[in-house]
Order: C-alpha cells, then structure tokens, then sequence
C-alpha cells in the first residue's frame, strides 16, 4: 500500500463522517431501545471521532493498543452512566463499524487501492474493531464496579439521612427518585438487628428477599444492624434475628416509618423478642416496654409471689402464661404444657391464692397479661 492512497481515503473518509453518523444514528435508534435514552448529538459525536479514529490507522497502517483508543473509554462510560448494557455498546460499535467499512470498501477504488491493498485495510479494520471492543469490556466492567460502588454510597447517605431524621420532605421525595423508588408506591422502614455481631449474612438474605419481589428497595448495613426501604413484608432471616418494620407509607413520609420502626426496635429489644415485627404485631405490648412504673407495680402484684414460689412457682407462672395465651382454654392449654388438665387447675387455683386475684377478672386477665408480655430486663 502507497502513502499516497491511504491519505487520500482517509481524507475522503473523513469528509463523509458527519453523514455515515446521521446513517448509523437512525439505525440504531430503529434497532436499538435502550439508546433512547442517549442524546443523538452524543451518538453522532461518537460515530464522527470513530471515523476520525479510523482514518488515523488507516495513515498509519497500524493499530494502537486498547487502552489508547480514548473514544472507547469516553464513550462506554457514558452509555454506562446512562444505563445502556454492555450488548447494547457492541451492537451499536458494530453499525459504526459496519458503515465505515462500506465506506472505506466504496472508497479504495476511487483513490486506486488495488483488491490486495483493499483486503489488507479491511484486515486491518478489523483488528482495530478487535481493540477497540477490547477497551469497551474493561472500562465498562471497571464503570460497573464503579456505578455499584456509588449506588452503595448514595443508598447509604439516604439511609443514614432517614435514621437521623435530616432527610425529609421534598429533599426526601428527590433522594428517594434518585435511587429510582416510586413516589406513589408504599415502602415499609427496616430496622434489622442480626443474631450475632456480623449482619454480613442478614444482608445477602434480605437481598436475596429484595430480589424475588417486584419493585425497587433500598437495603444497606450500617454498623451492626440492617437498614433499608423495602415495598413489601420481609420474611423471618435467622434464630434469634429481628427485623423491626414502619408502616407502609409514600416516600415522602418514610422519615415517619423510620421513627415507628426505631420504636418497634427499642420494645422488641426490651421485651426479648425476635422474627418480624410491626406496630400492629406488638400491639399494647409497645406501652409495656415504655411503661416502667407500671411494670414494676404489674409485677410486685403477679410475678413476686410467684418467684418466691421457687420451681414450683415457675411452673404456676407458666401454667398462667399458657392458659392466657390458648384464651383461657384449660384443655388446650392442658396439651400445650403438656400436663392433666387437672393439674393445670391447680396450678391456675394457686395463682389466684397466691396474687389474691381472680381470672375470671378482665382486669386481672389485661394486667396479668401486660405483666407476663414484658421481659425481666425492664424491671
């Protein structure tokens, strides 16, 4: 190949790159949805400095490594940013190059290239084709990672903005939609506080959750426990886990799920429970973990007589705790024990003996009630 012909197809090549842009444009608005989300002054830019691009090899004659092909970088990080997959890159380099190929083909003739210095260029095109897909893959997994990364970080802003109460309202509704949640769809606050000290393994398995259920959620470790935003009931993780919810609400009332789900935390924690709870699971049991004058009163009156009982007043207290919870039922509480069910009257004989109050009492049975839903540690 003469200097002389590369030169003139280069120039020619590049005195037709504003029309083989407008010609690979259409086409791959035609084929190609996701790039309707690229503004096609950007996708003709793109194609013009690829012809550029080319016309330099084709003075050269040769084909510069991968990572030096700056338009490859420039380009794939921003069809990353903007959401376009990675088969969506190559598709579209393919119809750039498919018409400058025609291109160079139609032009070798015109400034003299004979068959075999036409068929080396076309070789060489292809090679730099090669190179260039090269520098797409690597910049836009490294974009990926990177995209993933600052998900990460931003999820985490708006979290932490959520759980110390600075992001709300307006500033809410925008970080929210930033992270792609739907204004109108309801999202439920979660508190989660994982078993042991690593919420590692709380995480994947509420991700996991996050990815079987239609919807955008927001799900992040902060320090030990697991925060998030997520549009539906998240089931039980482990033994012994718990995970405190909100109210489902718009996103632009999720600080107020927040608070909600930051008091579930607290009495849950106070009264020694795990598994998934909201306000309506907790239910009076929310005012037995705040009410701490009240629970001493409830358990000086119902639970001292007992302890003083030793074993024998553990087994009343739970005889008690049984019965109330089968609604009073002496046969089903029998079973569930599992003891006589004359033994259990008994029992539930010695409990009115030793309180000096009765069962049959509504009142009794709301304050006996109150009393045994509240752990030891919030006396």
């Amino acid at each position: 190949m003469t200097t002389g012909p590369a030169e003139l197809l280069a120039e020619a090549l590049a005195t037709r790159a504003d029309e083989i842009a407008r010609r690979v444009h259409a086409g791959i608005a035609a084929d190609i949805p996701t790039y309707d989300r690229v503004p096609r002054a950007e996708v003709q830019a793109s194609v013009v400095q690829i012809v550029h691009d080319v016309g330099g090899v084709i003075r050269a004659g040769a084909v510069p490594a991968p990572p030096l092909i700056v338009q490859a970088e420039e380009s794939s990080r921003a069809r990353a940013k903007q959401g376009v997959p990675i088969h969506d890159i190559m598709h579209a380099f393919r119809f750039s190059m498919g018409a400058v190929r025609d291109a160079v083909a139609a032009l070798a003739e015109e400034v003299g290239l004979d068959a075999a210095d036409t068929v080396d260029l076309l070789t060489l095109l292809w090679s730099y084709s090669d190179a260039y897909t090269a520098n797409v893959v690597a910049v836009y997994r490294q974009s990926d990672i990177e995209n993933a990364l600052d998900q990460a970080r931003r999820s985490q802003q708006f979290l932490l903005g959520l759980l110390d109460g600075t992001l709300e309202g307006a500033a809410l509704t925008l970080a929210g939609t930033a992270l792609l949640l739907d204004p109108d769809t309801p999202y439920r606050a979660l508190r989660a506080q994982p078993a042991s000290a690593d919420p590692g393994p709380m995480l994947q398995e509420l991700q996991r959750q996050v990815a079987r259920h239609p919807g955008v959620a927001v799900v992040a470790a902060i320090g030990a426990h697991v925060v998030g935003v997520v549009p539906f009931r998240p089931e039980a993780v482990a033994d012994q886990s718990l995970i405190a919810l909100g109210p489902a609400v718009r996103l632009d009332r999720l600080d107020r799920s927040f608070r909600t789900a930051q008091a579930v935390l607290t009495a849950s924690t106070t009264l020694g429970l795990d598994g998934v709870l909201a306000l309506e699971d907790l239910s009076w049991r929310m005012a037995a973990a705040h009410a701490g004058e009240l629970n001493g009163l409830l358990r000086e009156r119902y639970l001292a007589p007992l302890d003083d009982q030793g074993e024998f007043g553990a087994l009343v207290r739970e005889a008690v705790a049984v019965y109330l919870a089968e609604d009073r039922s002496v046969p089903r509480a029998a079973r569930a024990l599992p003891v006589h069910p004359n033994t259990l009257r008994y029992r539930l004989r010695r409990f009115e003996e030793l309180t000096g109050c009765s069962l049959d009492s509504t009142e009794t049975i709301v304050e006996v009630s109150f009393a045994l839903g509240i752990s030891a540690r919030t006396v």
